[in-house]
């Protein structure tokens, strides 16, 4: 009898102590005793790392290294490289383009290439052509050219030079890499392009040249992990006195590792 009592007695007590709480409260009451769960640590991500040669999170930091990584990487490949230009006094319009130079690249002893005027030497000393081209393969050693504003065009030998060392496609990236990238103002972002691991980079208020007063100044670049330069684009005013004008500039590297390099129509001409 004296053990039911105290049973009854406890759930009395019990049954109490739930009524100390308002609705809510109880569970409240209960998150109070759970300890909390460890916080993990946070790693800082460096604020300066290399992501390719002479480039790291905040830019380009080294041009001498990114332009010699560029030329590695496209020593041995074969590529179509095209150079585009354009300007108008149109400071609010669209800045036309059209292609400069075009090359298309084998290898290194196999490639042609057309530029829209080039100044090679003759007997009468150097001269100023229109249309020029180059078509090399192997002991096959040409170019073509016409005088401008003239309708024929005329061909003779040439000693040709490696691509990555041709003032028209190799040192003409170079250069643009090289002067267009002497900016601090830049931001990096990473993009997929066939499948692999690329970076933008896009720079603002280039300076411009050293003669000339330039505004508005903008480049962009996509360059691989490897340092391979695979586009550049730049757009600027140039104001002056006498003629403000807007300008683009831009070169892209296509079908890269997927190019052949066949005789060009004029080389087959009286064959």
């Amino acid at each position: 009898m004296r053990l039911r009592l105290l049973l009854v007695l406890a759930v009395v007590v019990t049954a109490g102590c739930s009524s100390l709480f308002a609705a809510g409260e109880a569970d409240d009451a209960a998150s109070d005793t759970l300890t909390p769960a460890p916080v993990p640590e946070v790693t800082p991500t460096p604020e300066r790392w290399e992501i390719a040669p002479g480039v790291n999170s905040d830019g380009v930091d080294d041009v001498t290294a990114l332009v010699a990584a560029h030329r590695a990487a496209t020593a041995n490949q074969s590529y179509v490289w095209r150079e585009r230009r354009g300007a108008t006094t149109d400071l609010n319009g669209t800045v036309p383009v059209a292609d400069q130079t075009v090359a298309k690249v084998e290898s290194g002893s196999t490639y042609y290439f057309w530029t829209v005027d080039e100044r090679i030497r003759l007997q009468s000393g150097l001269r100023t052509v229109a249309n020029y081209s180059e078509y090399v393969d192997g002991a096959v050693q040409e170019n073509r050219y016409q005088f401008a504003g003239g309708p024929t065009y005329r061909r003779q030998q040439f000693d040709p030079t490696p691509p990555s060392e041709h003032r028209h496609i190799g040192l003409s990236a170079t250069s643009a890499v090289r002067q267009y990238f002497a900016v601090e103002n830049t931001t990096v972002s990473a993009v997929r392009i066939d499948g692999r691991r690329h970076y933008r980079i896009v720079t603002g208020d280039w300076p411009g040249f050293a003669a000339e007063s330039v505004s508005n100044g903008t480049v962009t670049a996509v360059v691989s992990s490897d340092g391979f330069v695979r586009s550049l684009e730049a757009a600027y005013t140039i104001y002056s006195a006498d003629r403000s004008r807007r300008v683009r500039y831009a070169f892209t590297y296509e079908r890269v590792g997927n190019t052949t390099v066949d005789p060009p129509d004029w080389f087959r001409e009286d064959r």
